[in-house]
This record gives C-alpha cells, sequence and structure tokens, in this order.
C-alpha cells in the first residue's frame, strides 16, 4: 500500500484501524450509512497497514497517535468487529449486512439474474470488465455465465482473467458502479481477485467440451497463459498421464486409504496406472479394502481426489514431477 495512491476512503479505513473504540464511535457519528458502510468495506479490503503509511495518514488527519510504528492489520473480521463495537445494535446489523460476509456484492447484484441473462448483459462489454466481475462470482456460477460466452470472447476473458493481479479501488467502485446500473442494482464496493489458478478454476467447471474451445482460444492468443492455466486445471483423471517415474513419486506421497477412496468410480485407464505402477501386494490390499469399503459418498471422493491434486500440483511446484507427462510441452489436449 502506497501512501500516494490511496484515496480518501482507504485513509479513513487507516484512521478507523487507529483509533480505540469509543473514537471510532464518535468519528462514525458523523457519517450517514452510505458513507459508513464505504469506510468499513475499506476496512475489510485493507491487509496490512506498514507503519510508515499509517504514520502519514494519521498526520494528514492531525491525530496524535504517531508514536507506534507497528503495522495495523485490517481484514473483513475487523471491519465487522468495528461495525458492532461502535455502533448501536440496530445500525450495525444494517451496516454489517451491507459489507457481506464471503459473498462480493457484484455476487449479490447478479445473484437473481440466470447465468444466460447474466452473459447476453456483459456480452458488449469489454473483456477485462467481464474478467472482473467474473471474479466476484462463485466458481460454479462464474463457470455457468462463461459456458454461454461466445468461444472467442470466453478466451479473451480468460487471459485477462489469468492476469488480474490488483485492482485499485477506485477502478472497483467505477467497475461495480456500471454493473449496479446494468442490472438496475445500487452501487456498492468488492473486492476482486484474479489470476491463473481462478481462470482455471472457474474452467474446470465449465462443460468440457466448451471449456476446450475456450482454452484453444485462449492457447491461439496467449500460449504461455494457456499452458499455465491447463495446468492448473488438473484433475483426478488426469494424473494417469504422468511418466512411470512421476507417477511413482506421487503415490509415494498418498496413503493406501486415500488412494482405495479416490479410485471409487475412476477410469479404468486410472486404475490400470495405480495398479502397474505398486507392488503386487498393495494392489492386492487395494482391490481387498475397495470391496470392504462399498459405495462412497461422491462429496468423499471429491475431497480426496483434491488432495491427490494439490500433492501433484505441490510436487510439480518443487520440480519433482512433471505434470505434462507424457505429452509434449507444447501441446494442449
Amino acid at each position: 500500500m502506497e501512501f500516494e495512491r490511496m484515496t480518501g476512503v482507504e485513509k479513513a479505513a487507516v484512521l478507523a484501524l487507529a483509533l480505540s473504540p469509543d473514537d471510532s464511535r464518535e468519528l462514525f457519528a458523523h457519517l450517514d450509512d452510505a458513507d459508513l458502510e464505504r469506510v468499513l468495506v475499506a476496512v475489510a479490503r485493507v491487509g496490512e497497514v506498514p507503519g510508515p503509511v499509517r504514520e502519514r495518514v494519521l498526520a494528514e488527519y492531525r491525530d496524535a497517535v504517531a508514536r507506534n510504528a507497528d503495522a495495523l492489520v485490517g481484514g473483513r473480521a475487523r471491519a465487522l468487529a468495528l461495525a458492532r463495537g461502535t455502533l448501536d445494535a440496530e445500525r450495525a446489523a444494517r451496516v454489517c449486512r451491507g459489507i457481506g460476509s464471503e459473498e462480493t456484492r457484484i455476487d449479490r447484484t447478479l445473484a437473481g439474474f440466470a447465468p444466460g441473462f447474466v452473459a447476453r448483459t456483459l456480452a458488449g462489454e469489454h473483456p477485462q470488465t467481464i474478467a472482473l466481475v467474473l471474479s466476484q462470482l462463485p466458481e460454479q456460477r462464474a463457470a455457468a455465465v462463461m459456458g454461454v460466452l461466445p468461444e472467442s470472447l470466453g478466451a479473451e476473458v480468460v487471459i485477462r482473467l489469468a492476469s488480474l493481479g490488483a485492482v485499485p479501488a477506485d477502478v472497483l467502485e467505477e467497475i461495480e458502479a456500471g454493473v449496479a446500473e446494468l442490472f438496475d442494482e445500487g452501487r456498492a464496493p468488492a473486492a476482486a481477485v484474479g489470476g491463473e489458478e481462478v481462470a482455471a478454476r472457474i474452467l474446470n467447471r465449465v462443460p468440457r467440451a466448451a471449456g476446450s474451445a475456450i482454452l484453444d482460444g485462449v492457447l491461439c492468443r496467449a500460449p504461455e497463459v494457456a499452458s499455465e492455466i491447463r495446468r492448473r486445471m488438473l484433475r483426478f483423471d488426469d494424473l494417469r498421464r504422468l511418466d512411470r517415474r512421476d507417477f511413482q513419486t506421487l503415490l509415494r506421497e498418498i496413503s493406501i486409504e486415500d488412494l482405495v477412496l479416490a479410485l471409487k468410480g475412476s477410469a479404468d485407464e486410472m486404475r490400470e496406472k495405480v495398479f502397474e505402477n505398486v507392488s503386487h501386494r498393495a494392489a492386492d490390499q487395494i482391490r481387498a479394502e475397495s470391496e470392504l469399503m462399498g459405495p462412497a459418498r461422491r462429496s468423499e471422493v471429491d475431497a480426496v481426489r483434491e488432495r491427490i491434486v494439490e500433492s501433484a500440483r505441490r510436487l510439480a511446484d518443487d520440480g519433482r514431477i512433471d505434470l505434462r507427462g507424457e505429452e509434449s510441452a507444447d501441446e494442449l489436449v
């Protein structure tokens, strides 16, 4: 956080964090609900405020608390605590609803609209704007919108979604105000996050055919981005493409119990790959425990598979395995 780039609302948020509850109560008493909500949303956005930045903010407000140069820590929880600790119960409840919990304000704005309608309404907007909007939605809902965008537009959106980083608060406010106006809702700020991981998670939830077409479009326009997204889109059954040595390295990270559960309902090729790369004793144990276990809940199977995929990603990040496996480095399938 740089002092020179801070907005007035962000400075007010730092001031609110620095004040005692009694002083905060006096400050908040002079704000109307709309301004108070903006300040508390800014508090929720704040991560760590470096001491020098805090000192300059306090100096600007002619405050005398510049004796302690420790960092201040904000966050959504702190914003909610400030509201509940400084306002009367009714007003605190009203403002806390505006700040939200885990959902974003754009998510609430679009909650009542079908994905197809959202896609059609946003289709005329710039891909960067659409990427920002999708970054505010739950992955499954974002995927539903992405899945009905025109393929060429979807590819452009994914490229921008993958490259999203920190977005200035004033830019977010403009985007969110525009979305609110577009969908006839009230204006409200929210935080945006993006990157290849977000793009990959959203594409993982898009139907495979549509997702492949979108990813092909990304490959044509930005091969490096497509390669990174493809790596992050890893599914459990995709692990069978690992070469023998890398697959065995991965298997050493997985317990027999997790492997038995993960193989429930998996492709025959995946089961064969496992049995080919474990000892005869381990293979017999997997078969026996699978029969004894009986049916398993899909949620439990998915959770174990996700842990295994995360293990594979971690090994790849450490340089111990190559997730491209037996495929060529420049091929996307």
